[in-house]
């Protein structure tokens, strides 16, 4: 019996060191894949947050440019006496208030989304922008591991390992998403600062060409 119960032993710590070997490198695949899907989330987000707040900044500049022609246009047939005192009174009032109604339809969808972001974190914008883009991180990069195809090696080591595929794929996602829960600020911060600095020079200008419109009005 000595030599038999040698035998087994030696092939179960043979097999626990294997194991381990087996665990730790996919350890260090785990972590190799974290650090690049991490980058690539920051300069995914970057170019993400350009391309819409640059989109979201000419769709405000090109209502904001309607509204003045339409302004400007009323303006002009009233100095041409196309218009009597009372009816461009009236036409002006009538476009503001149409204006009005007009941005309230098209915040709405986005004003309920950010009040209700803000609600849930302690109305804190901060916090609020970082839990956003880490959830969206998360199921970004969940979705994309769960479609990346496997070859048959790389699940078999998972297997080996004692890891479950679902679970890395999770806690890759997890580790991503907190890294960019803690760098989005940073990463956003310039296209935000910008955009914001575009749209409130935008609607200084109109402001002003309103009041002046309105002061000159009968």
């Amino acid at each position: 019996m000595h030599p038999a119960i040698l035998i087994v032993s030696a092939l179960t710590a043979g097999a626990a060191l294997a194991r381990k070997l087996l665990s730790g490198e996919v350890t260090s695949r785990k972590h190799k894949a974290i650090e690049a899907a991490a980058q690539e989330a920051r300069i995914r987000i970057r170019r993400e947050a350009h391309k819409f707040l640059k989109k979201s900044f000419l769709h405000f500049a090109t209502a904001t440019g309607v509204k003045a022609a339409i302004l400007a246009t009323l303006w002009i047939i009233w100095v041409a006496h196309g218009l009597s005192d009372k009816a461009i009174s009236i036409s002006v009032g009538v476009a503001l208030v149409a204006f009005l109604i007009r941005d309230a339809w098209v915040i709405y969808p986005t004003a309920r989304f950010v009040i209700s972001t803000l609600v849930r974190n302690g109305w804190r914008p901060l916090r609020a922008l970082r839990e956003t883009v880490a959830a969206l991180v998360f199921e970004e990069v969940l979705a994309e591991a769960q479609a990346l195809a496997q070859s048959r090696s790389h699940n078999l080591l998972i297997s080996l390992s004692g890891h479950n595929r679902d679970d890395l794929h999770k806690e890759i996602a997890e580790a991503v998403a907190d890294i960019a829960r803690h760098s989005s600020w940073d990463d956003l911060k310039p296209y935000i600062a910008s955009a914001a600095a575009k749209t409130l020079s935008l609607m200084v200008i109109y402001a002003t060409m309103v009041t002046v419109l309105i002061s000159r009005l009968p």
